[in-house]
């Protein structure tokens, strides 16, 4: 709404002297947004079925793994569940940190009970606004989302596609299932990617950085079908090359890997950014927040490409 009232200027009159037309337009507006092909309800429900396909078919492959007796495998994956979990927890209590501990336990149970996806989404589309909140519901969305994505579908996927090129037996369910994960993430980063862009708080901060999505509905809807091919297909093909290196040597991967993550967070230190981005914290907590940002932002970017 903000967006088309900056876009047409000669209509600012009416929304200085006529609160009324501020509201009728809101109302179009927020129908609009609804009923149109890139509507948040329906990215959003979208997002959701696709995130349930990718747990539904990762119980399933935890299942199978332990099954064929791939204990390992099975343990891999629940872990990475698990410690996605506790990171969105740890952004639950930083984001509630104001609150009273009724609020940060209600949140939580939204976390634990994966209810917090839906949460996000529809405050998030019904503007909702909390003062007493660390960071608006939109950043919240986004933390969520690059949270799940770098700590479970990635190397969730990454586990699938080494598991299927050492296997024996490749069958075409955990086939599925890492074509599933890869089109998962692919979505959730377009869609990291498209709102975060779409704010109009973030074009009038930093006008240099966003805005690269038009207005029209037909153009940002091929910009998003394109971000979740850009996203998806490079998630696939730097998933199945690590898969092999991690075929030909276990410690040759994880070396490079841990290279890349080292020299990443020193650039940062040296930057004297390191801890910038991290507001609403002081001590400790300040750190340990920015070592998990930057932690999750370097694996999704490394595996999305957004």
């Amino acid at each position: 709404m903000d967006a088309w009232r900056l876009a047409n200027t000669i209509l600012q009159p009416l929304f200085d002297h006529s609160p009324v037309f501020g509201s009728i337009m809101t109302a179009v507006a927020k129908q609009l947004l609804v009923s149109s092909n890139m509507g948040l309800a329906k990215r959003v429900t979208l997002g959701a079925l696709l995130s349930m396909m990718d747990m539904i078919t990762d119980m399933g492959v935890i299942n199978t793994y332990q099954t064929s007796g791939n204990t390992s495998g099975a343990n891999s994956l629940i872990a990475m569940i698990g410690s996605s979990l506790a990171v969105q927890l740890l952004f639950t209590y930083i984001q509630n940190i104001k609150k009273s501990k009724w609020v940060i336990l209600r949140e939580s149970a939204f976390v634990v009970t994966f209810l917090k996806p839906a949460v996000d989404a529809f405050r998030v589309a019904t503007g909702y606004e909390d003062k007493d909140s660390t960071f608006n519901p939109l950043l919240e969305m986004a933390l969520g989302k690059a949270t799940e994505l770098a700590l479970e579908s990635i190397p969730g996927g990454l586990l699938q596609a080494y598991v299927f090129i050492n296997s024996p037996e490749k069958t075409t369910f955990l086939l599925v299932s890492i074509l599933i994960s890869a089109l998962t993430t692919g979505f959730s980063s377009a869609m990291i990617s498209y709102d975060m862009d779409v704010s109009v708080a973030n074009r009038k901060e930093v006008p240099l950085f966003y805005g690269y999505i038009k207005d029209s509905n037909t153009e940002r809807g091929i910009t998003f079908v394109l971000l979740i091919l850009l996203a998806s297909l490079h998630n696939l093909s730097r998933t199945i090359g690590t898969a092999l290196l991690l075929s030909v040597s276990k410690e040759l991967t994880f070396g490079i890997i841990l290279a890349e993550h080292v020299l990443y967070h020193l650039y940062k230190l040296v930057r004297r950014d390191y801890v910038m981005w991290v507001v609403g914290l002081e001590g400790g907590l300040k750190w340990v927040g920015a070592l998990v940002g930057h932690t999750i932002f370097k694996i999704l970017v490394d595996y999305t490409g957004e």
